[in-house]
């Protein structure tokens, strides 16, 4: 039976040669070792074939090398590839996360996160974030699986993932079925990813049982193999700094395994990885990694030069005949219609298909969308194979300030509130100072075929409020009661952007006897990057006491080691309450300042933080701020402005960011500045 599939593999392969043109009439393979993140290199190894003119007959890839070959294999050129890396960046399929809690939890930063999987409630557990990988992995390999359908011998170049069977740890070569998926089993780094299964088998990274796929391709019948090897093999000693650099030791452990031998007409390629992790790249790394492919290929390839016709064209199917979801629907047939914008019979548009597939892990609903593309001609079909995320999540949160004193929060969301398609949740947070609990009801309703998001939230707060005198010295706080409640939507508009608005409800009452409730609409948008921290967020509120308008936004940049943010925060209000006020510099608090000292109807405030990683979790911090606030007067304050810098230590830890620094203002003022955790 297996000579049998080997001899029908041999002849697929020869037909694909025949299509091809290739170069050397004797059958090349391209073969793409795993590697984690340090696959990037392959990228440039694929730049140099192209310049070279060098085409193969069959590509084999294996974990990252199975995404960088199933790319190149639908029809991308090197450089393409070299821009999809950068646009949507292959690294952060490997890149470790903190686990964020979802949008019905505010994206608060947990210190432990449950989730109610199918045994249960249990922690989470994966190293990176899956429903994140899924969707880049759908978005990257859209194209190839339009293409394939199916079969992977239709995509322009013949092409194989590997897998390791974890039941009896036996190899897995994939070449029908969906393409994304195929390279989501590829790349299941143990520890990293669970597993996938395909076909009624659990599946692994192939890396387990061939790294190195040569084997592979020679019995595809490939009588010539160009190898990439990503690999750095087992390193002398452990650093224990940080969990994924043991993990990434203990895969390194796994994956060892000798070498194929490769003859005179072989090509290997392997460029100088050392000091590069397999699951942490910067930015400026990719380009780095990019650049080791190159160098290494040149050297490796260059008197392998020919003339290779150009890669064959295939147009791809435009018509969807049909859209379907394997087993129990439970609603979900109706709401990935709508997330992916698709009826039963509609014309495809594969950007926008792309873009909404990428979007899929921020709906908090999927964790796995497969789309089993099959079809002849200009159409194809949907077959879903689809993953609900956890219906029920918890998470708790702790964080201290020397200023503010302990904080926590205990959160539970429902994402399937009695059985329908409406999401609950309650979020209760303490402290020294502040304490709140929040009530959200989220529905799902689909208009003209967009996911709308109605939404109820009720808010209830008691806040000692801390006050100051010019000078700094501490005053007598005040207490303050407050009710919130807002009725309207929010729906995700782009990529992590979302815009909310509706009609809202305040009550207030504080220990001066000043009380007040209004009513009023409210609108406003805000994005958080993939870690739940808000980048841009901006509201207005008019009501029929008072009005207010907030602005905050910052952007996170790197340059080499270092990181710049530049921020800047901007409020005006009208009649505001207490409890409503500007404080300068928000939670931040402004250098030299205690926190909250500061408060006006008017804040005005920029601020760039720089932050160089000086070893493993250890970080130095320089922050340099101005601004000022105001009671009432022109748009902007025009008096009381302060500039400050504040300088000091972070430390990265698994309960969180650990801050040590001090703080220095034009008023001539100073103060210590120790924070433990995320605060909220």
């Amino acid at each position: 039976m297996a000579l049998a599939i080997a001899a029908a593999l041999c002849a697929l392969l020869g037909s694909a040669r025949a299509s091809a043109q290739s170069c050397t009439q004797q059958g090349t393979a391209l073969v793409l070792s795993g590697g984690g993140a340090k696959g990037i290199v392959h990228i440039g190894v694929i730049e140099v074939m192209d310049s070279l003119g060098i085409r193969p007959d069959l590509i084999v890839g294996t974990s990252m090398g199975a995404i960088v070959g199933a790319l190149y294999a639908s029809g991308y050129s090197g450089r393409q590839i070299d821009s999809l890396a950068r646009s949507l960046p292959l690294a952060d399929i490997f890149r470790s996360f903190q686990p964020s809690a979802p949008r019905s939890l505010d994206f608060l930063q947990p210190l432990l996160y449950w989730e109610q999987g199918e045994r249960g409630f249990n922690l989470q557990r994966s190293a990176a974030s899956t429903a994140e990988a899924n969707a880049i992995t759908n978005n990257l390999a859209l194209r190839g699986n339009l293409l394939a359908r199916g079969n992977f011998d239709s995509l322009p170049i013949p092409f194989r993932a590997i897998a390791t069977n974890l039941a009896d740890r036996s190899l897995v070569v994939i070449g029908t079925g969906d393409l994304a998926r195929a390279l989501r089993a590829s790349y299941s780094i143990p520890l990293i990813f669970p597993p996938e299964k395909i076909n009624g088998q659990t599946l692994g990274d192939g890396g387990l049982v061939a790294n190195v796929p040569v084997g592979v391709a020679r019995r595809l019948g490939a009588k010539r193999v160009i190898v990439s090897d990503a690999t750095s093999g087992v390193a002398d000693s452990v650093g224990l700094d940080a969990p994924l650099t043991l993990v990434s030791h203990l895969v390194a452990f796994l994956f060892h395994q000798p070498a194929d031998s490769l003859g005179k007409s072989d090509a290997l390629v392997r460029g100088d990885l050392t000091g590069y992790a397999d699951f942490e790249i910067s930015d400026n790394g990719v380009e780095r990694l990019i650049e080791v492919g190159r160098a290494a290929a040149r050297r490796a390839l260059v008197s392998s030069g020919c003339v290779a016709a150009p890669m064959v064209t295939r147009a791809l199917p435009r018509h969807l005949d049909g859209f379907h979801l394997q087993g129990r629907s439970d609603g979900a047939l109706s709401e990935l219609r709508s997330l992916l914008g698709l009826a039963h019979t509609d014309t495809i548009r594969i950007n926008e298909l792309a873009e909404r597939l990428r979007r899929l892990a921020s709906s908090e609903r999927f964790a796995a969308v497969w789309l089993n593309p099959n079809g002849a001609d200009d159409s194809v079909s949907f077959d879903l194979t689809v993953q609900r995320q956890p219906s029920r999540t918890g998470g708790l949160g702790l964080a201290y300030d020397r200023e503010l004193g302990g904080r926590a929060w205990l959160g539970y969301s429902d994402h399937r509130l009695l059985g329908m398609p409406v999401e609950g949740s309650a979020v209760v947070r303490v402290g020294t100072f502040r304490d709140e609990l929040k009530l959200l009801l989220r529905g799902n309703q689909l208009l003209d075929r967009r996911l709308f998001n109605p939404l109820l939230s009720v808010d209830l707060a008691h806040e000692d409020l801390r006050r100051f005198d010019f000078d700094g010295k501490t005053l007598a706080s005040m207490s303050t009661r407050e009710l919130g409640v807002l009725a309207g939507y929010e729906h995700e508009y782009h990529n992590r952007w979302w815009y909310q608005a509706g009609g809202i409800g305040a009550a207030w009452h504080d220990s001066t006897r000043s009380s007040g409730s209004a009513i009023g609409l409210s609108v406003g948008t805000y994005q958080v990057d993939r870690q739940g921290t808000r980048l841009v967020d901006l509201n207005a509120e008019w009501t029929s006491v008072f009005r207010r308008i907030t602005a905050d936004a910052r952007w996170p940049l790197a340059l080499g080691d270092m990181r710049i943010t530049p921020r800047v925060r901007y409020g005006w209000g009208d009649r505001l309450p207490s409890q409503l006020s500007y404080t300068l510099g928000g939670d931040e608090g402004f250098p030299g300042l205690h926190i909250g000292e500061r408060r006006g109807n008017r804040e005005a405030y920029a601020s760039t933080l720089l932050t160089y990683r000086v070893l493993g979790p250890l970080l130095a911090r320089l922050e340099l701020a101005a601004g000022a606030t105001a009671m009432g007067g022109d748009i902007a304050p025009s008096d009381g402005w302060l500039a400050g810098a504040r300088a000091g230590l972070g430390l990265d830890t698994p309960v969180g960011p650990i801050r040590l620094e001090y703080g220095y203002n034009s008023a001539h003022r100073g103060a210590v500045f120790i924070r433990v955790g995320h605060w909220f």
